[in-house]
């Protein structure tokens, strides 16, 4: 008597401790305007803001790199020259560099702005596309009062390639370099057309800027290195994504199994087990709403136990289902489920065969997946997830990811049976 007692008061303190934590982890996802289970929406925002706080760290060099060079090399007589005008000391010369100084402020300044925009929590997606496009245009002014064709800063236009590729998109990489190769055609045509328009140019590089061919290669080589940066880094971006979404999937599993697993740490009646199975089933997986169907008492039939909607839909009506078939084919596709102990992803279930048109109309023709429960080999009920609310289907990964937990919850299920069992034996 006493042993039972202590039995049910842990088990009381534990669902307290447990309600706590959900109770305060919801505030926080609330607190911190993230949904629960958006996961994978988060880690791609930290990643976002982890890759522009780099960005803009390099850009804090890359736009003190232009005068620091000019200066240097200034000094040792490499000079921006100009048929229109002659430097007699090196304070005029450097006097005259202030359009490239008032660039490289401007880009300091707007670095400063994105700082203090990240600081801010705001908005990262205009930010990034702020990054690349405002770059291309600061560096293509700065590769014009430099030289323009003859400028050495031209590979200055790889750091909004990469901003594009690491931020954006592959495709918004290569626009980023096909727009950086047409500003260099560009320039290329003035020069052949009109002369060196901004009559600026390095000394040494006088005669070789005089060769049509000489600037002809050059936007070539320059454009083909740009394309050459985009496509590496787009492929090599993808690339780690594509890894990273497989891992972050099998963290997601690997958790999911544990919670799942882990439900009767917390709470020993069976019908809150099954409540909490499929609370984090429906998070967990991001989906609308999850169905446990249980097999009855006689092993014939399938009642529906729990129906559970993802958080974000706490607010829709619910409909007070009361669903039971038999165990035959002729009950549908959540009782073939059962017979042949298989899981189905049905993706079109106006054109399939198999679906059960009377339950269909009680809790709605959309995609979806079932997969069983097991125990012992034997099967303890079926889940059935779907998109209600979206009417979208159950990805081939989700249904996958469906079957693994729903083997979880059949063991855990019986677990929790036979814990029962041996309380009402005492």
């Amino acid at each position: 008597m006493i042993a039972n007692l202590k039995l049910k008061l842990k088990a009381f303190v534990l669902r307290w401790i447990d309600s706590t934590i959900a109770a305060l982890t919801e505030t926080r996802a609330r607190l911190g305007r993230v949904e629960l289970g958006a996961v994978g929406e988060q880690k791609r925002r930290d990643e976002m803001a982890a890759n522009i706080k780099l960005l803009v760290r390099i850009r804090w060099a890359a736009h003190t790199l232009v005068p620091v060079v000019l200066f240097i090399l200034g000094t040792q007589g490499l000079r921006l020259v100009s048929p229109a005008r002659q430097f007699s000391t090196t304070a005029e010369y450097l006097a005259s560099l202030w359009p490239n100084l008032l660039l490289s402020g401007s880009g300091l300044a707007i670095n400063g702005v994105y700082w203090w925009l990240m600081l801010k929590g705001k908005n990262l997606r205009p930010i990034a596309h702020a990054q690349v496009w405002l770059d291309i245009g600061l560096f293509s002014l700065m590769i014009y009062t430099t030289g323009g064709i003859g400028s050495p800063f031209a590979f200055l236009y790889v750091l909004p390639i990469l901003a594009a590729s690491m931020l954006l998109s592959f495709r918004l990489s290569v626009a980023a370099a096909a727009l950086a190769t047409a500003v260099q055609v560009l320039q290329a045509w003035l020069m052949l057309n009109h002369g060196n328009v901004n009559e600026r140019y390095f000394e040494p590089l006088k005669p070789v800027l005089e060769s049509n061919g000489y600037v002809v290669a050059t936007v070539i080589l320059n454009g083909v290195l740009y394309f050459l940066i985009a496509v590496a880094s787009g492929v090599l971006s993808q690339t780690i994504h594509r890894h990273e979404a497989r891992l972050a999937k099998r963290a997601n599993e690997a958790t999911m199994l544990y919670e799942v697993s882990n439900s009767l740490q917390s709470v020993v009646q069976l019908d809150e087990v099954l409540d909490k199975i499929m609370n984090i089933l429906v998070v967990r997986l991001g989906i609308d709403r999850a169905l446990m169907y249980l097999m009855n008492d006689a092993g014939d039939g399938l009642d529906l136990k729990v129906v559970a909607f993802h958080p974000r839909f706490a607010d829709r009506p619910r409909d007070d289902l009361k669903v039971h078939f038999p165990l035959k084919r002729e009950g549908g596709l959540t009782a073939i489920c059962a017979i042949e102990k298989q899981a189905f992803n049905v993706t079109e279930p106006l054109n399939h065969p198999l679906i059960n048109r009377e339950l269909a109309a009680k809790i709605g023709l959309n995609p979806f997946a079932v997969a069983p429960m097991m125990a012992r080999h034997k099967v303890v009920g079926v889940i059935g997830i779907d998109r209600k609310f979206r009417n979208q289907i159950i990805t081939q990964e989700e249904a996958q990811t469906l079957g693994i937990t729903a083997n979880q919850a059949g063991l855990t299920i019986q677990q929790c049976r036979l814990y029962e069992a041996s309380l009402d034996q005492q």
